[in-house]
């Protein structure tokens, strides 16, 4: 079973060292409550992750664990985008860019921008100059 509860960055004032486990417990009584009785007597393995993690091992700013804060303003196309408006070749893809957080958000964000290179003006120079070399080098 996997439970994900996001909670505020290391900015928000809580002081996760107090506040991690009450909120875990808080979290396994009410799924206990409403769907899965006697769940913390079956547990075998647990582990429990707080923006503390996401700061001090992942490098994530504050402990951000979805990057911006999910909001419409901040969602999907309104997210960063992933080629840079002020320097050319320079692209952006991980939690922060467009589409967004987690997983699938992470990969369709590297799949974005290999398709922004691949359409690139400067890829079809260098690969046809690429090539050529090789052709070049089979003579």
């Amino acid at each position: 079973l996997y439970v994900l509860s996001p909670v505020p960055h290391q900015g928000s004032g809580i002081e996760w060292t107090k506040g991690a486990r009450p909120y875990r417990d808080r979290i396994m009584q009410f799924l206990e409550d409403h769907d899965l009785p006697d769940l913390q007597a079956n547990i075998v393995a647990e582990q429990m992750i707080d923006p503390r993690h996401f700061e001090s091992q992942l490098n994530s700013y504050r402990g951000a664990a979805f990057s911006v804060e999910p909001i419409l303003t901040q969602s999907a196309w309104f997210r960063p985008h992933n080629r840079s408006e002020d320097f050319e070749n320079l692209y952006y893809v991980g939690a922060g860019t467009h589409p967004g957080a987690g997983l699938p958000g992470v990969l369709s964000s590297s799949k974005i921008v290999e398709g922004l290179i691949m359409s690139s003006p400067q890829h079809a120079t260098s690969h046809q100059l690429e090539t050529a070399v090789i052709h070049n080098s089979q003579l």
